[in-house]
C-alpha cells in the first residue's frame, strides 16, 4: 500500500513538473464537502504560470487559496455547480471559458483524478475563434452579397446542373419558386447557342450576349415573364485545391434597359448632330491649360478647320481666324487663366475655305464651367454659329434701306422737277398759241408754229415716260415680238431726229450689213436708240452722233449710239441707269429715260451699259441675243 502510494506521489509529481512547463494552462483543485458529501468550496492546490498569463492575474492571487476568497458567491455556486457534476459522477467536462483581464478565450478541460480532486486544462483558443468568428462573418458576407448582389448569380456542377442561384437571377428570369429552377442542366437551355455550350466544356472563362426569349423556355423552367430581353453572360470555371473542376458559375446581367438608354442617347446625339449641321451651332468643351476637350463637327466647321484635326491644333492658335479677332479671344484666354474673365461674347470673322481674304461670320459665346489650376483644370464650355447668312441679309437690308431712301429722296425731287417740267413747255405752249392768234406776220407765225411743235413734243415724252413708269411700277409692260430690219429701225430714229441737232452736229447712220433682221420689240428698241440719241443731242455741241451696230459673237448684236459731247464722269456712269438720275439739272428731261431704257433691255434678255470719258464723249449701248 505505502509502495503504491509513494508510486502515485511520484505519478502526481510527475504530472504537476510536466503541466508546470506545458504550454497549457494547467490548474489543480481539492474540493471541499459537506457532512451530506456536497461541494461548498474547493482549494487552488496547483497551478502553472501559463495558466496565470491566461487569465491575466498574477499566481500568487489563486494559488493555494480558496475559492470563497476570490470568487463572489454567485460566480462560486455557478462554479461548483459544474465542478460538482464532475465530482460526483466521475466524468470529465469541456467547456470554453473568456477571461476579461487577459481578453482570452480558452478551450477547458476538467477531469477527475482522484477521489476529491480536480484537474483543469486551459489551451488557449483565441486565435482559433477569431479565425471561426471571420469565417463566419465572411460566410454571411458572402452569402448576402450572393443573395442581394445586383447581378444574376447562377452555380452549377461539373455536369451542368443548377445547384443555386440569387434573387437577382429570380427577378431577371420571373423565377417565382427558387425550387422550380433547381436541378435544370444549363446544357439543355433552348435560349444558349449549341457554340456557347460546346466553349463552356473546354474553356475556362467565356461571355456572350444574346436577345433571351421567354417564350422559348416554357417547357425549361417556369417564368412569369413573357417578351424577351436583351441579356449579358459571363461565365467562370469552379476549381478546387487539386486543380479539379467542380463546376461553373453564370453571372448574368438585363441589359434592355442599358441598351434602351444607349439606343436613345445614340438618337439623341444623332438629333443633335442633324440640327446642329441645319442650325449650323457647334458646341465644345475642353480644359484651357492642356487645349485638350471635344468638338462635334459643325463646331470645327464653323471654325473653318477639318473634323480629323486635334483640338489642341485649333485653340489657341486660331490660323483661320482674322487676326484682329484673334487678339480679342487670345486676351480672353489669358485673363480667364487668371480667373479674371468668365465669359465671353463676340462676332468673329472666319476664312471660308479655299479663299485668302473672304470671311465668313461666326458668333463665338464661351463660358468659363469649372476654374480649379490647382488641380491642372480650366473648364471652357464653347458654342458657336454660323451667321454669314444673317450678316448678308442684314446689309442687304441696310443697302436696300439706303436705295429706298435714295429712291424716296429722288422721287422727291423728281415730283418737284416734274412739276417744273411740265410747265414749262405748258406755258410756252399757251404763250405761243396765244401769240400764233395775234400775229399777222407768216414769219413769226412759222416761228410760234415751230416752238409750240417742240414743246408739244417735250410735253408728249414726259408724258409717255410717266406712263412708261407706271407700267414698270405695275409689271404691265407689254412687248410685241416680231421680225424687224435694224438698218430701217436706225435709219427711222436717224431721219426722226436729224432736225433736232444742234448746229455743228452731224448725226450720222451707216449700215454695218446690207440687211439685219431680228426677232424682237421694234417699237421698244426705237425707244431706247431715240432716248440714247436724244442725250446725245442735249449735251453734244460739236462734232457727231452716230448710231451704229456690230456683233460681238455670233449669237449677239450689239446696237450703239456714241457722241463727241461732254463725257460722263466715272462715279456718275454707276448709277446712271437709276431713277430719277439727272447729271445736268438745267438740262430738260425727267430722268427716267435711261431707267426705262434698262428695263426694256432686260426683259428682252439683253444688257445695256455706258462707256464713256470726260471731255471725249460717250457711247451708250445695248446687247441683244440673235434670233
Amino acid at each position: 500500500l505505502r509502495l503504491a502510494r509513494d508510486e502515485a506521489d511520484r505519478e502526481r509529481n510527475f504530472l504537476s513538473n510536466l503541466y508546470k512547463y506545458m504550454p497549457m494552462g494547467y490548474v489543480r483543485l481539492s474540493i471541499l464537502c459537506d457532512e451530506e458529501g456536497e461541494p461548498y468550496d474547493y482549494l487552488i492546490t496547483d497551478a502553472n504560470q501559463f495558466s496565470a498569463d491566461l487569465c491575466g492575474s498574477p499566481l500568487e492571487s489563486y494559488k493555494g487559496r480558496f475559492a470563497s476568497e476570490i470568487y463572489s458567491s454567485d460566480k462560486l455556486s455557478t462554479k461548483l455547480r459544474i465542478l460538482a457534476d464532475i465530482h460526483k459522477h466521475g466524468l470529465y467536462r469541456e467547456l470554453d471559458e473568456y477571461f476579461e483581464e487577459s481578453k482570452r478565450t480558452c478551450h477547458c478541460i476538467i477531469y477527475s483524478p482522484e477521489p476529491d480532486e480536480l484537474v483543469c486544462l486551459y489551451m488557449d483558443v483565441t486565435e482559433m475563434r477569431r479565425t471561426y468568428m471571420a469565417l463566419d462573418h465572411s460566410e454571411k458576407l458572402l452569402r448576402n452579397l450572393f443573395s442581394n448582389i445586383p447581378v444574376g448569380v447562377e452555380i452549377y456542377n461539373k455536369d451542368g446542373i443548377l445547384i443555386d442561384l440569387n434573387n437577382k437571377d429570380m427577378e431577371i428570369f420571373g423565377v417565382k419558386d427558387k425550387s422550380s429552377t433547381i436541378g435544370v442542366n444549363f446544357y439543355e437551355n433552348p435560349n444558349v447557342p449549341s457554340d456557347i455550350r460546346e466553349r463552356v466544356k473546354v474553356e475556362d472563362e467565356l461571355d456572350f450576349s444574346q436577345d433571351y426569349e421567354f417564350s422559348n423556355v416554357s417547357d425549361y423552367y417556369e417564368s412569369e415573364k413573357r417578351g424577351g430581353i436583351e441579356l449579358y453572360t459571363k461565365i467562370s470555371k469552379i476549381y478546387d485545391k487539386q486543380g479539379d473542376n467542380n463546376g461553373f458559375v453564370l453571372i448574368n446581367i438585363d441589359n434592355t434597359e442599358r441598351i434602351s438608354s444607349i439606343n436613345r442617347i445614340r438618337d439623341f446625339e444623332n438629333f443633335f448632330l442633324l440640327i446642329s449641321e441645319y442650325a449650323k451651332v457647334g458646341y465644345a468643351k475642353l480644359n484651357l491649360l492642356t487645349r485638350n476637350g471635344y468638338a462635334i463637327k459643325q463646331w470645327y466647321k464653323n471654325m473653318g478647320e477639318d473634323e480629323d484635326t486635334p483640338l489642341v491644333e485649333v485653340v489657341g492658335i486660331y490660323n483661320k481666324m482674322h487676326p484682329q479677332d484673334r487678339v480679342r479671344v487670345l486676351a480672353f484666354f489669358e485673363k480667364a487663366k487668371r480667373g479674371e474673365a468668365t465669359s465671353f461674347k463676340s462676332e468673329m470673322r472666319v476664312l471660308k475655305p479655299g479663299t485668302l481674304n473672304q470671311w465668313n461670320w461666326v458668333r463665338m459665346n464661351v463660358v468659363l464651367n469649372r476654374y480649379d489650376p490647382e488641380n491642372g483644370l480650366i473648364e471652357l464650355i464653347g458654342v458657336n454659329y454660323d451667321i454669314t447668312e444673317l450678316k448678308e441679309t442684314e446689309q442687304k437690308l441696310i443697302e436696300a434701306k439706303e436705295k429706298a431712301e435714295e429712291a424716296d429722296r429722288l422721287k422727291s425731287a423728281f415730283l418737284a422737277n416734274m412739276s417744273h417740267e411740265i410747265r414749262t413747255p405748258l406755258n410756252a405752249i399757251v404763250g405761243f398759241s396765244s401769240l400764233l392768234v395775234e400775229t399777222e406776220d407768216q414769219e413769226e407765225k412759222q416761228e410760234y408754229s415751230k416752238m409750240v411743235e417742240e414743246n408739244n413734243e417735250l410735253l408728249l415724252q414726259l408724258i409717255s415716260d410717266i406712263l412708261d413708269l407706271s407700267k414698270i411700277e405695275a409689271g404691265t409692260f407689254d412687248f410685241k415680238i416680231r421680225d424687224l430690219d435694224v438698218n430701217t429701225l436706225c435709219g427711222d430714229v436717224q431721219r426722226s431726229m436729224k432736225l433736232r441737232v444742234k448746229p455743228g452736229v452731224e448725226l450720222l447712220f451707216e449700215p454695218t450689213l446690207p440687211s439685219c433682221v431680228i426677232v424682237s420689240d421694234p417699237n421698244r428698241l426705237h425707244q431706247v436708240v431715240a432716248n440714247f440719241v436724244n442725250n446725245a443731242i442735249k449735251f453734244t455741241t460739236t462734232g457727231y452722233i452716230r448710231i451704229g451696230y456690230d456683233q460681238p459673237d455670233a449669237k449677239h448684236l450689239r446696237i450703239y449710239v456714241s457722241d463727241t459731247g461732254i463725257g460722263i464722269a466715272p462715279e456718275a456712269c454707276e448709277k446712271i441707269f437709276d431713277r430719277f438720275i439727272k447729271l445736268n439739272s438745267f438740262v430738260q428731261g425727267t430722268g427716267l429715260g435711261l431707267s426705262i431704257s434698262k428695263s426694256i433691255i432686260e426683259q428682252l434678255g439683253g444688257t445695256i451699259g455706258v462707256d464713256s470719258e470726260l471731255g471725249k464723249g460717250s457711247t451708250f449701248w445695248f446687247i441683244l441675243p440673235v434670233v
